[in-house]
C-alpha cells in the first residue's frame, strides 16, 4: 500500500496534465533500452568467443524484438490522440515493461547459464548495472520497476539454481532489499520535490492573484482620482489632461477640435425649491445624457464644477458642433426630473462652443468658450452662442 501511495502522486493522478505526459514522454524513450542491448550484447562477446554461437543468436533475437517492441511503443506514444486518455497510457506502459523485464531476464539467463565463472561475473554485473539504472528512474514508475527488477532477479535466479548455484537467491534477494531501499528513498526525494514545487505553485499564484487585485485596486484608485463621484464623468482634472493631449494632437494631425461649455440654467433657484438632493438627480440626468451621446459620437465628457459640464468634440463632430449643442440644448429641455411629491419638473441649459485654433492652448479655448457661455445667459439663457458678440468685439478692439 505504501508504494500505491507514492506511485499515484507521482504520474498520472495530478490535476495538471502536462507533468504526467512528460514523465511517461521520459519513461517511453527507446534511449535507455537501447544502452540496456547493448550491455547485454557486450556480455554476449565472450560466449560469442567461447563458440556459444547459438546462444548469442537467441539473446540477439530477444533483444531485437524487445528494442523493436520499445521502439514502435515510443513512436505510439509520440502520435497518440489528443483524447487519448493517461490510464490508457500508463497501463501501456506497465505492459512493455514487464516485457521488457521478461526479455532482459531471458537473454541474461541464456548467457548466464552453463558459462564459466568468468563470464558469468560479467553477465551479472551487466544485470546489476540495468536494475540499477532502472531503480534510478523508479520515482517515475516505483510499481512496475520493482516488477522488472523482480522478473530479472527470478528469471537469473531460476537459471542459477538449474546450476546448483543456491548461493544467488540471498545474495539476489539481499541486493533486490537493498534496491527497494534506494527506490524508496528516491521515491521520497521526489515526493518532498513535488511537494516543494506544488507549494511554489501555491505560492506564485497567490502571488499572481495579489498582483491581480493590487492592479484593480491601482486602477481603481486611478479611476476614482479622475472621476466624478456624482455623476460618474470624468472630473475637472481629468479633463484638463484629455484637453491639453487632444490640443496637442490637433495641432499635429490638423484635426478639427471644439469645446462646449454647458451650464444648468437657475440650478440654484431649482436646489432651493426642491432641495439638494433633486438637484443632485438633475445633474445625473444631465451627466447620463452626455454620457449617451459621447458614446455615440465620441470625445470626451466632463462635470467642470458644480452644475456646469463641459464636452470635447473632433472631426465630423467638432465641425457641426453649434448643431451638436442646439440638439443637446433641445434634449436638456425635453428631460422631465421626477420630483419626491410625484410632481415632474424641467430644466434648460446654456452652451457656449469653442472651434480651437492652431495657436490655441487649453486656458485660451476655455475662456473663448466660458465667454460665449456667458454670452448665452446674458442673452436670456436656454440657446447656444458659437460666435463672440459684436459688443464684445467692440470693446476687444
Amino acid at each position: 500500500m505504501q508504494m500505491r501511495k507514492l506511485t499515484l502522486p507521482m504520474i498520472g493522478m495530478d490535476d495538471e496534465a502536462d507533468p504526467p505526459w512528460d514523465q511517461l514522454g521520459v519513461l517511453f524513450h527507446i534511449l535507455p533500452h537501447l544502452v540496456a542491448a547493448i550491455a547485454i550484447l557486450s556480455s554476449a562477446i565472450l560466449p560469442y568467443l567461447a563458440g556459444q554461437t547459438t546462444k548469442v543468436a537467441a539473446v540477439i533475437v530477444i533483444l531485437s524484438l524487445q528494442v523493436t517492441m520499445r521502439a514502435c511503443a515510443d513512436l505510439a506514444f509520440r502520435r497518440r490522440r489528443s483524447s487519448d486518455s493517461l490510464q490508457l497510457w500508463l497501463r501501456r506502459f506497465t505492459t512493455v515493461s514487464l516485457l521488457s523485464g521478461l526479455a532482459w531476464g531471458l537473454a541474461l539467463a541464456i548467457l548466464y547459464g552453463g558459462a564459466s565463472p568468468e563470464i558469468q561475473v560479467v553477465v551479472l554485473a551487466v544485470a546489476c548495472g540495468i536494475l540499477q539504472s532502472c531503480a534510478a528512474r523508479a520515482y517515475l514508475a516505483p510499481r512496475s520497476t520493482l516488477l522488472v527488477i523482480l522478473i530479472v532477479t527470478v528469471i537469473i535466479n531460476i537459471a542459477a539454481i538449474r546450476e546448483g548455484n543456491w548461493i544467488m537467491v540471498p545474495v539476489c534477494a539481499a541486493y533486490v532489499g537493498f534496491l527497494a531501499s534506494y527506490m524508496v528513498h528516491l521515491i521520497a526525494m521526489d515526493a518532498k520535490r513535488v511537494a516543494a514545487e506544488k507549494k511554489s505553485q501555491v505560492l506564485v499564484a497567490a502571488l499572481a492573484d495579489s498582483n491581480e487585485k493590487l492592479m484593480h485596486a491601482n486602477e481603481q484608485l486611478r479611476h476614482h482620482a479622475r472621476t466624478d463621484a456624482l455623476t460618474g464623468l470624468d472630473n475637472r482634472g481629468s479633463f484638463d489632461q484629455a484637453l491639453r493631449h487632444r490640443l496637442a494632437l490637433m495641432r499635429d494631425a490638423g484635426a478639427p477640435l471644439a469645446l462646449l461649455l454647458i451650464d444648468v440654467d437657475y440650478f440654484k433657484r431649482f436646489n432651493d425649491t426642491h432641495g439638494h438632493q433633486a438637484g443632485d438627480q438633475v445633474l445625473q440626468q444631465l451627466a447620463g445624457l452626455l454620457r449617451a451621446r459621447i458614446k455615440e459620437t465620441g470625445g470626451v465628457a466632463a462635470r467642470y464644477g458644480g452644475e456646469e459640464f463641459a464636452m470635447i468634440l473632433e472631426g465630423q463632430q467638432a465641425q457641426t458642433a453649434k448643431d451638436f449643442a442646439e440638439d443637446l440644448r433641445l434634449r436638456v429641455s425635453a428631460l422631465l426630473l421626477p420630483l419626491d411629491d410625484g410632481g415632474s419638473a424641467s430644466l434648460t441649459a446654456s452652451i457656449g462652443v469653442a472651434m480651437a485654433c492652431p495657436t490655441d492652448d487649453e486656458r485660451a479655448l476655455v475662456a473663448r468658450a466660458d465667454r460665449r457661455l456667458y454670452d448665452a445667459k446674458a442673452a436670456g439663457r436656454n440657446r447656444v452662442c458659437d460666435t463672440d458678440q459684436p459688443e464684445r468685439l467692440a470693446s476687444t478692439a
